[in-house]
C-alpha cells in the first residue's frame, strides 16, 4: 500500500477558521483548499470512539465533565462550537460520521489516537475495528504520542501507515520506527535542526511538522528537507506556497 499524504494537513480542521475537530469545521478545511486533515480520537465511557482532542469537554463546549465519563446520550445538547459564538452549535462528532464526511469529500486523514484514561491497546484497536471497510487506507495515515498504541496498530492492522509525534525527537527514534515499521516522524517544527531533518529523511522516513501556523517562520525547513506541516492555518500555507 501506497500513500501520499499533502504538504499541508488542517489541524483539527481549521481551527483559525471554524470551531476544531467538527463536522462544521472539516467541511470548512475542504472549502478553503485543505487536502489532508489531522484530527484526535478518543472514546467515551461504553468505548464509542469521537472525534475530540481533550479528555474534558471543558474548553471548547458548553459543557463540562470527562469524555470517559460519559455515554453517547449525554454528548445530546453539547454545543462544541461554543468558542465561536457566531458559528451554528456543533455536536462531539462520532468518529463513523467523521470518516463518512471525510471519505466523500476525498479528504485524506492523519488520524491521531488519544487513549487518555483508557487502555492504549483498547482503544487502538476499538478505531481500527471503526475504520475497517469505512474509510481508504491510501489516504490514511494514524499517528500517536504513544508507542502502545503504535504497537497496536501495527500488530492488528500492519498495511496502515503510521507516524511517530514527539516534541524532540527522542535519542532512540529510530529503534522505535524500525521496530514498528513507522512511515512517518511528526515534530514540533520548533524543536527541528537541519541535522535532525537530515537524519529522519536518510534514514528513509516522512517528516511532518506541528503546529506550523506561520509560513514565513517555518520557510527554511522546507528547504531542510520536511515533507509537510500540520497547521492552523492551511488557507495561509497554500496561499504562501501559491506565491513562492
Amino acid at each position: 500500500m501506497r500513500i501520499k499524504p499533502s504538504r499541508i494537513m488542517g489541524h483539527r480542521g481549521v481551527p483559525s477558521l471554524a470551531p476544531e475537530n467538527t463536522l462544521g469545521g472539516f467541511a470548512k478545511a475542504a472549502a478553503v483548499g485543505a487536502r489532508w486533515v489531522e484530527l484526535d480520537v478518543t472514546l467515551l465511557k461504553d468505548h464509542t470512539p469521537v472525534v475530540h482532542h481533550d479528555a474534558t469537554l471543558d474548553r471548547c463546549s458548553d459543557h463540562g465533565g470527562k469524555l470517559s465519563a460519559l455515554l453517547p446520550a449525554d454528548l445530546e445538547g453539547v454545543n462544541n462550537a461554543a468558542l465561536y459564538p457566531e458559528w451554528p452549535a456543533e455536536p462531539v462528532p462520532l468518529l463513523t460520521d467523521v470518516l463518512d464526511l471525510l471519505k466523500a469529500q476525498g479528504t485524506g486523514l492523519n488520524l491521531e489516537i488519544k487513549s487518555h484514561s483508557f487502555d492504549p491497546q483498547l482503544t487502538a484497536q476499538v478505531v481500527i475495528d471503526t475504520l475497517k471497510g469505512r474509510f481508504p487506507e491510501e489516504r490514511l495515515l494514524i499517528s500517536s504520542f504513544e508507542l502502545p498504541v503504535l504497537a497496536e496498530v501495527a500488530r492488528s492492522a500492519p498495511r496502515i501507515a503510521l507516524g511517530l509525534i514527539c516534541d524532540e525527537l527522542p535519542d532512540d527514534w529510530l529503534t522505535q520506527a524500525r521496530e514498528l515499521n513507522l512511515f512517518s516522524i511528526h515534530c514540533n517544527w520548533r524543536y527541528l535542526s537541519q541535522h535532525c531533518v537530515a537524519e529522519i529523511k536518510q534514514q528513509g522516513f516522512q517528516l511532518y511538522c506541528w503546529t506550523a501556523n506561520d509560513p514565513q517562520q517555518v520557510a527554511s525547513l522546507w528547504h531542510w528537507g520536511i515533507d509537510g506541516v500540520i497547521t492552523d492555518n492551511p488557507q495561509d500555507f497554500i496561499t504562501y506556497n501559491e506565491t513562492q
